[in-house]
C-alpha cells in the first residue's frame, strides 16, 4: 500500500520556562530561518525566558 502526506499546517513554539506558547498558521513556504526569527521576536515581548523554539509540521497520511 502506498501512503502519500498532505501538509495540513505548520506551528512554531516557544517553550518557556514554565509552560509554552504556540504561534499558529505560520506559511508553509516559510524558511526555518524566517521562523526563528518570528521566534526571536516573539520571545521578546515574554516575560519568561524562551528555552528553545519549535517547529512542528503536521501532515495527513492518505493510504492509495
Amino acid at each position: 500500500m502506498a501512503v502519500t502526506t498532505e501538509v495540513k499546517g505548520v506551528k512554531l513554539i516557544l517553550k518557556l520556562e514554565k509552560g509554552s506558547q504556540t504561534i499558529a498558521n505560520c506559511c508553509q513556504n516559510a524558511s526555518n530561518e524566517a521562523l526563528y526569527e518570528i521566534g526571536s521576536a516573539a520571545a521578546s515581548l515574554q516575560k519568561e525566558q524562551v528555552t528553545n523554539l519549535s517547529k512542528v509540521v503536521e501532515t495527513i497520511l492518505i493510504a492509495e
